[in-house]
């Protein structure tokens, strides 16, 4: 019988690989961070089986998060672990379920007292803005045009998208994110469609303001901006607004830049709109 040769598999490299400076360049984040997503999804994304061809979870954490940080499914496949396409897909969209489905332990709207104080207190401190809760904004998110409804996705400003609508606090932490309404949505639409409202109602265990920006209505739970202030007091009034809406948009700033697939400078995501959202929410 004629001889096999003996398989060689190439060695697949990961951010354990990496000097410190390579993995905040690749990934957007230091190895101590990713180390510690791995020891989280250890479980749920480990190999099933012992074959040789198996992924570790160091590479398939290290393939999605370039992907997340680039955009890019070539320098995954070619420049970071030196794996196919297909394997690239694979593992970003294996990272990308699991985490999706832990999002509630990273997002989420705490109602205890003590916290409710606390946010009041740490607002206060930011503007002398008194019973603030929480800020909230939109954002577009690009993407390319569906096969479906392409015209609800074109939003304003001139491309698809979807149009997300983020809820923080004074520590900057999102604590509700809906990112599935299309790019055409108004920023009062999804407003009337989320769950926060009926919980600052009169009656219920949240009470304070909600600070949005003009695209939102004005309601006795939920404060915006006075146009065209002409007293000293409201401009006062406008200046402490802002300062703490800044808040949410250093945030999203702060997410875009480590998440660089959701930032619109670098193209539209070559995702279907479900993907998008979930992009946004991890």
């Amino acid at each position: 019988m004629r001889p096999y040769p003996q398989q060689v598999f190439r060695e697949h490299f990961s951010y354990v690989n990496f000097s410190e400076e390579q993995c905040h360049r690749c990934l957007c984040f230091l190895k101590e961070a990713v180390t510690a997503l791995c020891h989280l999804l250890q479980l749920q994304v480990e190999p099933r089986t012992r074959a040789w061809t198996a992924l570790p979870v160091a590479v398939k954490v290290t393939v999605a998060f370039n992907f997340y940080a680039t955009r890019s499914f070539q320098a995954a496949a070619g420049d970071i672990s030196d794996i196919a396409h297909l394997t690239v897909h694979r593992c970003i969209r294996e990272v990308t379920e699991v985490l999706y489905r832990r999002k509630n332990a990273f997002i989420s709207f705490p109602m205890d007292r003590a916290k409710h104080d606390e946010r009041a207190l740490d607002f206060a401190c930011i503007a002398d803005f008194l019973g603030v809760q929480r800020a909230i904004d939109c954002t577009y998110i690009a993407m390319h045009a569906p096969q479906y409804q392409v015209g609800i996705f074109h939003n304003g400003e001139g491309f698809h998208s979807l149009n997300n609508q983020s809820v923080c606090d004074h520590r900057q932490c999102h604590m509700q994110v809906f990112a599935w309404f299309p790019g055409s949505s108004y920023d009062s639409f999804i407003l009337r469609e989320y769950s926060v409202p009926p919980l600052l109602q009169p009656g219920h265990q949240v009470t304070g303001w909600l600070l949005g920006n003009k695209g939102y209505p004005l309601q006795t739970w939920l404060m915006n901006p006075v146009r065209n202030p002409s007293t000293a007091a409201v401009l006062t009034y406008n200046e402490s607004h802002t300062a703490i809406r800044n808040n949410i948009k250093q945030i999203v700033g702060v997410l875009k830049k480590h998440v660089g697939c959701l930032e619109h400078s670098g193209g539209a995501l070559q995702c279907t709109p479900e993907w998008v959202s979930r992009f946004m929410i991890i």
